[in-house]
């Protein structure tokens, strides 16, 4: 039916829908994933355009489509949306390409028929002139059934989906989008039964729901519209994001930089002497694995030059920089780290490291590597400010290891 949805609402909404349409067939294109998707948001800004009451006046003024013709092929066009969704769903249960398109092109067959199916059992309110909700009839129970069946298949594809997305979830992210996509099938499968079941109880003369179903399928198909653009936004926000050096690489890159600069100003041999500038504000995977290296090659550099701290070093420093108690050794490696650059850095007599604390580091993974450097770099500066009067070493210094 007509969306209830005030217009001052919904051309704005619109509006950015399309944005988002146009930039997700500019540059979200490269996998079978995104273009099912694509097509989904162009078909559910169709569905949306023609239920849009001044589309519908100008399309009927126009003598093209009546506004109940508009009515219901924006409810036909619901059950390809669904289809493409479903082609989604195929590829989520790890079917490759060239399955999913084989499998997928008698989903879209089933759409066909089942558009056609519908139309036909909406004749009657169709030439009456009436939405399906005000002819009633058991042919406008039937055009419901044709209507949400593919929609119905598809809500029981993406619970499942999601709520097995949901066990494995280890990320905040993933859990955000696994717990957003299981709500959105319940309420989409919430929706269709309402639809059914409350035509079918309305005509056995159980129920009176006319003026709830009208309310509700004034909006609904809006507000389904903004959920479907929501999750399509997401790639883009992640792109722009990455342009301006804001994703998760970029960030880790530039918090470890100020160690990296100082590290390999100690021991240039560590430096790879690459151009770190590249990418603009974006740093890539590479770039941070690179930087990885080079930190932990001057570390190993530097660990003839470690020594212990007097702990009232210690103390005053920890003191002086609030640093919290969770935090202590990596803060006090940090500490140690920036003595044994400034012994080098002030010439003075490296020592024998200590062979048995070499290798404390427990990082097997990219990400447990950054996260162990990132707790150093975030005391970099202060323990290498504090350690800028120190300008003789021991000849003898005791090997230790911050990492």
């Amino acid at each position: 039916m007509t969306s209830t949805v005030p217009g001052f609402i919904a051309w704005p909404v619109i509006i950015a829908m399309a944005v988002l349409l146009a930039a997700r067939f500019r540059w979200c294109r490269t996998n079978l994933y995104e273009r099912y998707y694509s097509n989904l948001m162009a078909w559910i800004m169709l569905i949306q355009l023609l239920r849009e009451h001044d589309v519908e006046v100008m399309l009927s003024k126009w003598a093209l489509l009546t506004v109940i013709t508009a009515q219901q092929l924006s409810s036909a066009a619901m059950i390809f949306a669904a289809t493409e969704f479903i082609g989604f769903t195929m590829l989520w249960t790890r079917l490759s390409p060239v399955e999913t398109r084989r499998g997928h092109r008698y989903y879209r067959l089933a759409a066909v028929i089942l558009c056609v199916a519908y139309l036909a059992a909406a004749t009657r309110a169709r030439v009456a002139g009436q939405s399906l909700e005000v002819a009633g009839g058991w042919d406008g129970v039937l055009a419901c059934s044709f209507y949400t069946a593919m929609i119905l298949l598809l809500a029981a594809r993406a619970i499942w989906m999601f709520a097995a997305e949901l066990r494995k979830s280890t990320q905040k992210r993933d859990l955000f989008l696994a717990v957003g996509g299981l709500l959105v099938g319940v309420l989409t499968a919430a929706a269709c039964l309402e639809a059914l079941v409350s035509a079918a109880t309305d005509q056995l003369g159980w129920t009176d729901t006319l003026r709830f179903r009208l309310w509700l399928h004034g909006f609904e198909a809006f507000w389904m519209a903004v959920i479907v653009y929501g999750f399509g936004a997401v790639p883009l926000v992640a792109r722009v994001l990455r342009y301006l050096g804001l994703d998760p690489t970029s960030r880790s890159w530039n918090n470890l930089a100020a160690l990296r600069a100082s590290l390999t100003t100690v021991v240039p041999e560590s430096s790879f002497n690459l151009d770190h500038e590249n990418y603009r504000f974006q740093k890539t995977t590479l770039q941070l694995h690179q930087t990885i290296i080079e930190i932990r090659d001057a570390i190993l550099h530097l660990r003839p030059y470690f020594r212990d701290i007097a702990p009232h070093e210690l103390a005053r420093f920890l003191r002086a920089n609030s640093v919290p108690t969770a935090e202590h050794d990596a803060a006090s490696q940090t500490l140690q780290l920036a003595h044994a650059a400034r012994a080098k850095t002030a010439g003075a007599t490296p020592g024998s490291p200590d062979v048995a604390t070499i290798l404390r580091s427990r990082a097997t993974t990219l990400d447990e590597e950054v996260t162990e450097l990132l707790a150093l770099a975030k005391w970099w500066k202060p323990a290498f400010a504090a350690t800028e009067q120190f300008s003789q070493i021991a000849p003898e210094v005791q090997a230790s290891s911050p990492t």
